[in-house]
């Protein structure tokens, strides 16, 4: 095992993938991130929320991609398995990934044996047979699609704590998710894509992590402390009027949140 620095270490290199271990002091949770669409490909890069777990204590398992290709690669199923085979047993993993992250992290849940996911904006399927109305990414791969992991999905038990803007797309990926996964709603009204940026503006994103990493997540309570925080997101503010600057918006977006869709 290749050590970088004090602390951490290179779990599996292949051609694809890189996986990179932090060390913590807890011995009871560890966390397992994957990277969302990043244009900074330094292989010495951070991670995906690598110096909030370290600060927290947690050992971690970040998964960096070569490319923006949603971590569809040949080598998966074993990449993901001499992951798991790092992990002592009995220690109980947590998922932790937004967007093109989030999608792996759900759908390789179960090769890591995780307990719980916390997802922020994830897409349910790169297939544009499966999802023909969202054309959002298709610029943004970096190599022809194929999709080789879709069969795969978190096993039924494991919650899903899902954050997303119920005023776009995403939503329908999460109806999509609800039929087979046990989702656990968390509304981000008008973050767009950004649920995370709302969070991390409003002083909630630390909190929600180390709720669900402790598991003790309560998806109403959190909800309501979000809604009474979210003036404080200039991110919010600005999608919000955007979203309510025309009388056909207001209605639309009005009757999203009437009818919790």
């Amino acid at each position: 095992m290749t050590q970088l620095e004090t602390g951490r270490h290179v779990v599996v290199e292949s051609e694809n993938v890189r996986v990179v271990r932090t060390d913590g002091t807890r011995t009871d949770v560890v966390f397992v991130t994957f990277e969302p669409h990043v244009l900074d490909r330094n292989p010495q890069r951070q991670a995906f929320a690598e110096k909030f777990l370290r600060d927290n204590g947690f050992t971690a398992y970040h998964f960096f991609a070569n490319d923006n290709f949603w971590f569809q690669y040949p080598e998966m199923e074993d990449v993901l398995a001499k992951v798991r085979a790092n992990i002592a047993p009995g220690v109980e993993v947590v998922a932790y990934a937004v967007s093109m992250g989030a999608y792996a992290a759900i759908r390789f849940a179960g090769r890591l044996g995780v307990s719980r996911i916390l997802a922020f904006s994830p897409q349910y399927s790169i297939d544009p047979k499966v999802v023909p109305w969202d054309r959002r990414w298709d610029g943004l791969f970096d190599r022809p699609r194929q999709v080789l992991w879709e069969h795969l999905m978190v096993p039924r038990g494991v919650p899903v704590y899902l954050f997303y803007d119920p005023h776009n797309r995403d939503r329908r990926h999460v109806r999509l998710y609800e039929r087979v996964a046990d989702v656990v709603r968390v509304r981000v009204p008008y973050a767009g894509h950004g649920s995370i940026t709302v969070l991390m503006q409003c002083g909630l994103l630390g909190k929600a992590v180390l709720d669900v990493g402790e598991n003790r997540f309560d998806a109403a309570a959190f909800a309501r402390e979000l809604a009474s925080r979210l003036d404080a997101s200039p991110f919010y503010r600005d999608k919000r009027a955007r979203k309510r600057s025309r009388l056909f918006r207001r209605i639309i977006a009005d009757i999203v949140d009437r009818f919790r869709l």
